[in-house]
């Protein structure tokens, strides 16, 4: 993502009313998975795992399992399922064989750096170099030029091995345009929102680091992004300091500066909804890609687009485990529940997977039980479809 970028989404996003939520607002996202059962007056348990790890059991109303809400795993994921979006070289192998576009990588492992560095660079001026198998924004080093290539893969490989990971990254092109996640709840597209990088807006007087400050004296006042301020550390030094960018400086009024090329919110990246605004080729290759991995229904699927209209997107990740919350707290734009909306496909999957004798609790409307099932036969045909041109 790129200055030019920052200035497209800004001026394009459908709302540009930033979002304040009050301390009520739920930050983790099984606080949220507990508010949305809640809500819907779905019997459930918080407990704990033999790690001491929370999770949210999920009862029927007679008291049998529903299903159990793990720290990243989904009742209708199973591990093998998981462990392939885990692993992005095993998710971009299944992509590109289903004709999923996806970023030109390769596998590089350690002590193969100064070797890579002679044919990495020999198409592109800068690449990514990621974990390959983190999530949350871990482990990514983007803009990645031949003069700090050694530095921050060695990087990437530490935090790898104090991880317990097998030391190896994947080198992978630097796709132009920025980043969106669609997220897909049991085979159907929800919602789409737009990744934004730590930025500000000049005024005309003031300085970015003065800028950097008010903006976060602002974000503190929000429940939900009050403590994800912009960190003048780690990634935004590093992404300033190689853009020759001067905190001291003080940009124009009206005048956007981007300060991060990881849009993760808690690195004071910001977020908007744009459902309504993207194009469907956006949404269809979301969905193709979740189709694409066996066993997967419900996933955030992170786009790369250089426009909302994008006819030709390419998929960076599938992840197996969403955090829906993102959607349910937006920077920008109207909220959505997309949480909500998988705890009731999961009512009416399990009442289908057993005869008819599940339990809905009256949570779940006739209409929306037939629109529930009539998305699971279309994502289920997609996934036929993808199985046999692939045969």
């Amino acid at each position: 993502m790129n200055s030019s970028d920052l200035d497209y989404i800004l001026a394009n996003i459908p709302s540009s009313d930033v979002n304040v939520y009050d301390s009520s607002a739920e930050k983790s996202i099984m606080g949220n998975y507990v508010r949305a059962a809640k809500d819907l007056g779905l019997p459930h348990r918080l407990k704990k795992n033999h790690h001491g790890k929370r999770f949210v059991r999920l009862e029927r109303e007679d008291g049998t399992l529903l299903g159990n809400i793990a720290p990243a795993l989904l009742p209708t994921c199973n591990t093998e399922t998981r462990a392939i979006c885990n692993s992005k070289i095993r998710t971009t192998n299944i992509l590109e064989a289903k004709g999923v576009r996806v970023p030109r990588s390769r596998v590089i492992a350690e002590g193969e750096e100064e070797l890579a560095l002679t044919t990495c660079f020999e198409q592109a001026d800068e690449v990514a170099v990621k974990a390959h198998s983190m999530s949350l924004g871990r482990g990514i080093h983007l803009n990645v030029t031949p003069d700090s290539f050694i530095e921050e893969f060695r990087a990437c490989i530490a935090l790898q091995k104090s991880r317990k990971h097998a030391p190896q990254a994947i080198v992978q092109e630097m796709v132009k345009g920025f980043e969106m996640r669609v997220t897909v709840i049991e085979g159907a597209v929800d919602n789409v929102l737009v990744r934004i990088p730590a930025y500000v807006t000049g005024d005309g007087t003031s300085t970015i680091r003065e800028l950097i400050g008010t903006k976060n004296d602002a974000r503190a006042k929000c429940g939900y992004f009050g403590n994800k301020p912009i960190k003048i550390e780690g990634n935004v030094e590093a992404y300033t300091r190689a853009r020759g960018i001067d905190l001291e400086s003080s940009p124009t009024r009206g005048q956007h500066v981007l300060l991060s090329a990881i849009s993760n919110a808690a690195y004071g990246g910001e977020t908007a909804i744009v459902s309504d605004v993207v194009s469907e080729a956006v949404k269809e290759e979301a969905l193709r890609s979740v189709a694409a991995i066996p066993g997967l229904t419900t996933a955030g699927v992170d786009v790369m687009a250089s426009s909302f209209e994008e006819e030709d997107p390419v998929i960076l990740e599938v992840n197996a485990f969403p955090h829906a919350q993102l959607s349910v707290y937006p920077y920008f734009g109207e909220s959505t529940d997309p949480i909500s909306r998988y705890l009731k496909a999961i009512l009416v999957r399990d009442s289908i997977m057993n005869g008819g004798q599940g339990d809905a609790r009256n949570i779940v409307t006739l209409g929306e039980t037939i629109s529930i099932v009539e998305r699971y036969m279309r994502f289920y045909e997609l996934r036929d479809s993808l199985q046999l041109a692939a045969a």
